[in-house]
Parts: structure tokens; C-alpha cells; sequence
């Protein structure tokens, strides 16, 4: 049957033509007032529309349009919002104060990543990889970063999920009508949809373009599903994570090459690009392939995209990577590189370990760590576990000195934090939280806020976290065609005065959601105390592969069945943002059990912490940072276990011995003014420490400073001379590969008149370096104290200064002074210096005395 489809535009009249630029700008996604406008149209279409102003607007029909036109509060109110949009777009941010010479040199930042998650109404997102990524684009706008983002535009986003009768999820796929979504579609001059092309094994596919602004930056979107690409080729973009290797590796060719195309054929020049996660690798080769189709080697051209680029790793363990076979790069990758005299051997190099290795697969990651300059981890715990992962591609490195470093995540505070305490933190803060979230200073004045101020407004929103809960059962038991007095039943359950507790995640094994649950009989004593009663609220997703994690879920909903823990316990289902952002602002306690070091970072619990919760966790990604005593309770000390059974009693004892001994206690010892001071005290100390350094304001400021400016100057200074530069670079580099084997010392000491703290000691070195200039070579004491002899673990490079040359070698020599004391080891190296080279293991290249 022939169907015609065309797309009908709302059409506003003039005086609200305002609801349309807010509608089309996800800054409403973390503006409450605009989203309030939309609420005031009508409360039930925005709920309809499952809060999608987009979607909203096209069901507005003329007698709506007269009854906002002479309503004079909705019309001053909309005219209200849209002059602070306008305000928000022109005022000046951070970077335009902090590096305002940077936008002159046109710099710009291209952010690549295979989700995001920027607001419920928008499903293109399925975890927290997503989440930190539309947190990330809102901070760069928030900062004013000149920034631009590419992803997937998914037809089916990810599933949606709901529990059968006997508690095993089920999930349904949902649909995203595009018209319906914030966004338009890229036109070329002629008005035409602006479209890319990549040729996938033997067919050619067609890639439309899609532009969505979140406030001042500007997210691009890849789509497939066209009218004249084969239906095998449309479903490219269909789902989010869905498929098997062959699914997977097509879509990651549409997010990086079809992703690099589209911004050359956009007419973007980035001078940086930030590949998040693995997914997005093969922009980089991409990037390679339009350098070499311009005339240059394929050596020049890896290396000028190396220095332009920035990999983030978000996996704490190797399988955790994406990796494809010999053929599959074959089927999908050779296509595109033949023409420019790529071989397959060449491309497989790229992605592996040890380049010449046959039998290793194509790594994504590894891939993605080639080709960059710069390399993170999320926080300082899998910053260190991934320079452990990846040391084989510099063995000769000291583990610490691996060219792996670590920004740790963090949240977008005007996202996450509750209206109440939004207006709270302002009162007493004044504005500067928001416009300055990174400065501890600010802060320091949560303290003026008086704690009884506090606790109610915290004691609101649990009371609308439950109100939300009970609704969401309703709405379950509706659907599953409960029985009246089972409809009336979800308006007991939960309490808004008791303790509560909240578990959400993704519910993978490693995560252990059934680690609060291994005494049944216990966990029931402490939730139903008569005095301090105790409830939890749970929500997650497994994988759709994953029955170990559904199995988990099954657990879960059968606990919640018995009725000890009927009114005490509840699964919510189908987690998203909306859920995360209930739940963050009404739990008093965040739980997190991941198996230490799985979690890379974790980004819920900063959510918690931001407003008043506290956390009791595992000390593992951001909490083992955050966790200072004060600002919530850890789960062990940091131990590792070799037995997991173990492992699991051990530390489901201790969630029971700190609920019953401490947490339940703390929370209900309240004063004569029936407010817990000491909880206040811990609730304030997580406010102030945690939510001034996890949030994204100054994860993005400090990608800016430690990695996009570096990486712009890079860019620059290779890019003169018509990439004469890099030339001069890699026969720079080759003659120090040619030569580094006949580099040595020739004699190394260290002089002292006193070896005591506070004492000068001369460090001294020659270096035989017969076909290496010294300019080339930076020489170091390396420096620690303490611990196993002969072992360096911890410690600090001290660069010797160059002297003159004498006995057919380069002297070296620097002053240094003892500071502490205890046992002083110190080991000489010499490695190549160039300015290029960012880290000082950088060519695997060191030679110790």
C-alpha cells in the first residue's frame, strides 16, 4: 500500500512565536521556569506528551492559541522567559573571560559520543555515559565553550522496560518521530537535506544531518533512516546498543566516519576533537583517510590527527571494549580506505596492542589511545586502573607515569538540584553557586543556611519522591490490570516522614543489587522498627542480553511481594532521567555496591550529594574521592577480594552493622526542635565538598586548561607551514628511534654534605649520546622515599639542568633540597625532549643508569 507522508508545521501567531525558539532549545531541560510555561499551557498535555514541548506545541489547536493570547499572566510570563534565554545566550561566560583570544584564533572543540542523555523528552540515551555527555554539552554552553557535539540520532532510542507478573523485565521498543523532537534538519544551498554518504560494505549509505541546540552549543545527529538507503541500511540508527558485533560495528562507522564527514561538510573546522569512549575511534581514522586523499603520507597525516585529539575511556576492564575481527574491518572498513591506499594490515595496526600481532582483533580503545595526544580516565582510581590496562603499550614506563591521566565527573548542578534547595542555596549563597559552581568559596556559605531550613526543604522533596513512587505504581498496577484494591494499595505504600533509602543503576552483576537483600530477616528488622522505620526505593534497567542482572530485578520484585517488605520496599520501573532526577532529590541515602575497581566513576550519588543526601558506598570511582569522613559512609576500606562469595558477606554485613549502628541512629536522633543536628552537620559537609568539585562546570573547565587548549596550541604550531612542522617532527623522532640505542650514562651521583631534611644535595649525570643532541634529551633524578628498596613507586622526576659537554659526554647537574625524611631512593633516566611530546613516556623511549 502507497502511502504519503508529509510533515504539517504548527503555526503559531506572531505574539507566541517566543514558544518556539524555547521549545527548540534544550535549555529547558535544566531551566525550570521554562519548563513551567509549558506546564501552564495545560498540565495534562504536557504529561500527554511525556514533557516534550516540541511535541506539545503541535497539538495546540486556535482555541488554544486565543486563550494564552489574552491571558496577560501566561503572555508577561512567556515574554519573561524568553528574555532570559536571550540574556543566557549574550551575556559573557568563562571562557570568553579566561581565554578570550582563543575564540579570536577560531578554535573549536568537536565532542564525539555514542549517546545523550539532556532531558527525558529527548531518548537518545540509555546510562550514565549518556547522561555525563548531555551534562557535559550543558557546561560547555554554561561556560561558553566554542563547542560542537556529534551522536546518533536513534530511531528507536533505547528499550523501554517493564516487569511481567513473576518480575522478569520485559522491554518494549519506543519510537522518536523527529518532527516531534527539538531539533531541525541540515539544508544545503539549494534547501535540500544536507546529507553525507559512506559506502558500508558494498552498498552506499546515505547519512542525514540533524542540528539540536542546547543553549549555546549546537549537538549534530547522524541518521540512516532515509528513504533511499536499502531497509537493512536504515536500521543503522535504529537502536541505541541493540544487535549483535556486526550492528555495532556499523554503527560506530556512521557515528566517526560519517560524523567527520558531516563537519567537513558543514564547513566546520574543529582544532580539537574529544573522542568520549571508544565508540567514536574510527573519526580518527576518518580523519587520516581526508588527510592522505589531500596528498599527504598516511605517517604525516596519523600524526597531525594525534595532535588534535583527546581519547576518554569510561571502562575499567579490557572486555568492557569494543573489538572486532580481521573481517569485519575487511567487510566495513576496507571499502572506504582502498581508494586512499590503505591496507588491511595498516588498519589493524591501529587497533591493536602489538601492531605486527596477527591474531589480535581491532580495539576501538586502542585505536582511539593511538591517536591522541591526551588520554583520561573518569576519576583518580580508574585513571590508575586504566594506565595498569594499557601499560603494555608503554612497557618501559613506570606504572604511574603511564600517558594516562584522569578528569573525574561530575554532574550539572541546574539539572539535578530540586527547586526548594535551588531557592535555598540562592538565599543564602546568592546566585554565585550557579554562575560559579566550581569556586569552593561560594560553597563555604552553606553553613549560613539554618539546618531546620534545610531539613524541611529536604523533607518536601521526599515527600514528592514518594507521591511520584506511588504514582508510578498506580500507573503499573493499572497497566497490568490490577485489581481495585490493589489500585488503592499503591497509595499506602512508602512513607514521606521515614528514612530512605534509594538504589539506581544498570543492573549488571558487577553492580550487586542484591547485596542489600543476603539477610532477608535482618534488613527486615531494621526497615519495620516501630521508632525508626527504614524504606527503600529501587530502579534500573538490565541490558537485554543480561540475565544474570534480570535475574537480579526477578529477586528484587519478589522481596518487595513479601509482606514484611511490602510497604517498605519498591522496584520503579523503566529508569530514566526523570526517575534519577525524583530520586536524587528525595533519598536520604544513596546506596552503591559495585565490586571495587568496576566502577570508572559512577556519576548518581554526586547527584545525591548535591542535594543534602548522603552516601554510603563502596569506595570506588568518584567516592573514593568524595569520601572524607564527613560527607557520607563508605563500605569497607578499599579492599580487593580474590573470593567474590566472600567478598559479597562480608560487606552485606557491614550495610547491615552501619544501618543498625549508625546511619538509622544518626538520622533519628533528633533535638527538641525535632532536627537531627549531626545529620545536618553531614548533610552540609556533602553539600559543600562534594557538589563544589563533582560537577561538570569544573570537569568541562579543567578538559579546557589541562587538555583543549594544550591540544589547540598543538594544533596551531603544526599546522603552520602547510604542516611543514610535523615533517620536521617525525624526522625529528626517527632519527631519536635510530639513535636512542646508543644512548647511556657514563656516570651518575648524587652529592651531599649532610643527608638530613632541610639539606642541599646535588644530583650529577653524564650522558653518552653519539647521534642525539643534548637539546634532544631531558635527563631526571628520580626521587622517593620510603617503601620496597629498589622499587620506585611513588615517584617525583627531578629535571637535571644541562652544564657543558666533557669526556665525550653531556653533563648535567641540579641543586636539590631534602624535605622530608625516611629512606631517600634515587635512580637516574634520560628520555627524548621535544616540545611536541606532552609526556615524558610518550615514544616508550628510557634508558636508566
Amino acid at each position: 500500500m502507497k502511502v504519503y507522508e508529509f510533515n504539517v508545521k504548527t503555526k503559531l501567531p506572531e505574539r507566541l512565536k517566543p514558544l518556539e525558539d524555547i521549545a527548540h532549545n534544550l535549555w529547558y531541560g535544566w531551566t525550570w521556569e521554562a519548563r513551567e510555561l509549558f506546564r501552564m499551557i495545560s498540565y495534562d498535555l504536557w504529561e500527554e506528551c511525556e514533557h516534550n514541548p516540541v511535541w506539545m506545541l503541535s497539538k495546540l489547536t486556535e482555541k488554544d492559541f486565543n486563550r494564552l493570547l489574552s491571558d496577560p499572566v501566561f503572555m508577561n510570563f512567556m515574554m519573561n522567559i524568553d528574555e532570559k534565554l536571550n540574556e543566557y545566550k549574550e551575556l559573557p561566560k568563562w571562557f570568553d573571560l579566561a581565554h578570550k583570544e582563543k575564540r579570536a584564533e577560531d578554535m573549536c572543540v568537536a565532542y564525539f559520543s555514542a549517546e545523550y542523555g539532556i532531558h527525558e523528552s529527548v531518548k537518545l540515551y540509555s546510562c550514565g555515559l549518556g547522561v555525563l555527555s548531555g551534562d557535559h554539552c550543558k557546561s560547555a554552553s554554561d561556560l561558553g565553550l566554542p563547542f560542537i557535539a556529534v551522536g546518533l540520532l536513534y530511531r528507536n532510542g533505547y528499550f523501554h522496560q517493564y516487569l511481567n507478573t513473576d518480575g522478569w523485565q520485559q522491554q518494549s521498543v519506543p519510537y522518536n518521530e523527529f518532527q516531534r523532537m527539538p531539533m531541525e534538519p541540515m539544508v544545503d544551498d539549494n534547501g535540500e537535506p544536507l546529507m553525507v554518504h559512506v559506502k558500508m560494505a558494498e552498498r552506499d549509505v546515505a547519512v542525514r544531518i540533524w542540528e539540536m541546540k542546547i543553549g549555546v552549543i549546537y549537538l549534530y545527529l547522524l541518521d540512516t533512516d532515509v528513504m533511499s538507503n536499502h531497509p537493512e541500511d536504515r536500521k543503522i540508527t535504529g537502536q541505541l546498543y541493540g544487535g549483535d558485533t556486526e550492528m555495532r560495528i556499523r554503527q560506530e562507522v556512521i557515528l566517526g566516519i560519517a560524523g567527520a564527514r558531516a563537519l567537513k561538510a558543514m564547513g566546520k573546522k574543529p582544532t580539537v576533537y574529544h573522542l568520549n569512549e571508544g565508540h567514536p575511534s574510527f573519526a580518527a581514522l576518518e580523519r587520516i583517510r581526508q588527510y592522505v586523499s589531500e596528498g599527504l603520507n598516511v605517517k604525516k597525516a596519523a600524526e597531525i590527527v594525534k595532535k588534535s585529539t583527546l581519547f576518554t575511556t569510561h571502562t575499567p576492564v579490557p572486555a568492557g571494549f569494543d573489538v572486532f575481527s580481521v573481517d569485519q574491518i575487511k567487510k566495513y572498513l576496507g571499502p572506504i580506505f582502498a581508494e586512499t591506499g590503505f591496507n588491511i594490515n595498516q588498519l589493524m595496526g591501529f587497533g591493536r596492542e602489538n601492531p605486527f600481532d596477527e591474531t589480535e582483533g581491532f580495539a576501538m580503545a586502542i585505536c582511539g589511545i593511538r591517536l591522541s595526544t591526551f588520554r583520561n580516565g573518569v576519576s583518580a582510581l580508574h585513571g590508575k586502573v586504566s594506565r595498569e590496562m594499557f601499560k603494555k603499550l608503554w612497557n618501559n614506563a613506570l606504572e604511574d607515569y603511564v600517558p594516562i591521566g584522569h578528569v573525574t565527573n561530575g554532574v550539572h548542578l541546574p539539572t539535578f538540584i530540586a527547586e526548594n534547595f535551588k531557592t535555598l542555596y540562592t538565599r543564602y549563597m546568592s546566585d554565585a553557586w550557579i554562575s560559579k559552581p566550581y569556586d569552593f568559596d561560594v560553597w563555604n556559605d552553606i553553613e549560613k543556611i539554618p539546618d531546620s531550613a534545610l531539613f524541611e526543604a529536604k523533607a518536601k522533596q521526599r515527600s514528592r519522591l514518594v507521591m511520584f513512587a506511588r504514582e508510578r505504581l498506580r500507573n503499573h498496577v493499572i497497566k497490568s490490570g490490577g485489581t481495585a484494591s490493589e489500585i488503592s494499595k499503591a497509595d499506602d505504600i512508602l512513607s514521606s516522614d521515614c528514612l530512605t533509602i534509594g538504589f539506581a543503576r544498570r543492573f549488571a552483576t558487577y553492580k550487586r543489587g542484591y547485596l542489600l537483600f543476603m539477610d532477608e530477616k535482618r534488613l527486615a528488622k531494621i526497615l519495620n522498627d516501630a521508632d525508626r522505620p527504614v524504606q527503600i526505593i529501587i530502579a534500573g534497567k538490565a541490558h537485554p542480553k543480561d540475565d544474570g542482572g534480570k535475574e537480579i530485578i526477578k529477586k528484587i520484585f519478589h522481596i518487595c511481594r513479601k509482606p514484611e517488605f511490602r510497604d517498605k520496599v519498591m522496584f520503579i520501573e523503566d529508569y530514566d532521567i526523570e526517575v534519577a532526577r525524583h530520586l536524587a532529590h528525595g533519598v536520604d541515602v544513596w546506596l552503591n555496591t559495585p565490586r571495587r575497581p568496576m566502577e570508572a566513576s559512577g556519576t548518581s550519588g554526586m547527584k545525591i550529594a548535591a542535594n543534602g543526601g548522603l552516601n554510603f558506598s563502596i569506595l570506588d570511582g568518584w567516592w573514593d574521592e568524595g569520601y572524607n569522613g564527613e560527607t557520607g559512609f563508605a563500605i569497607g576500606a578499599g579492599e580487593q577480594y580474590e573470593k567474590e562469595e566472600y567478598q559479597d558477606y562480608i560487606e552485606s554485613m557491614e550495610i547491615y552493622d552501619k544501618l543498625e549502628n549508625e546511619i538509622v541512629p544518626l538520622f533519628y536522633g533528633r533535638d527538641r526542635m525535632g532536627v537531627p543536628r549531626e545529620w545536618m552537620h553531614m548533610m552540609k559537609q556533602a553539600v559543600k565538598h562534594c557538589a563544589a568539585f563533582f560537577n561538570t562546570s569544573r570537569m568541562v573547565m579543567e578538559y579546557t586548561d589541562k587538555f583543549y587548549i594544550p591540544l589547540h596550541n598543538l594544533h596551531s604550531e603544526v599546522a603552520k607551514n602547510n604542516y611543514g612542522n610535523v615533517d620536521k617532527f617525525l624526522q625529528w623522532k626517527d632519527n631519536v628511534i635510530s639513535g636512542w640505542d646508543g644512548v647511556g650514562f657514563s656516570y651518575t651521583n648524587v652529592k651531599s654534605e649532610s643527608m638530613e631534611m632541610g639539606s642541599n644535595i646535588v644530583f650529577e649525570a653524564t650522558v653518552v649520546s653519539p647521534k642525539i643532541d643534548h637539546s634532544e634529551l631531558s635527563v631526571y633524578a628520580v626521587v622517593d622515599f620510603d617503601g620496597e628498596s629498589g622499587v620506585l613507586k611513588d615517584p617525583e622526576f627531578v629535571q637535571l639542568e644541562y652544564v657543558d659537554d666533557n669526556n665525550g659526554g653531556h653533563y648535567y647537574k641540579v641543586d636539590y633540597k631534602i624535605e622530608k625524611a625516611g629512606k631517600m631512593k634515587v635512580g637516574f633516566a634520560v628520555l627524548p625532549l621535544h616540545e611536541y611530546i606532552k609526556n615524558i613516556f610518550e615514544l616508550n623511549l628510557v634508558k636508566w643508569a
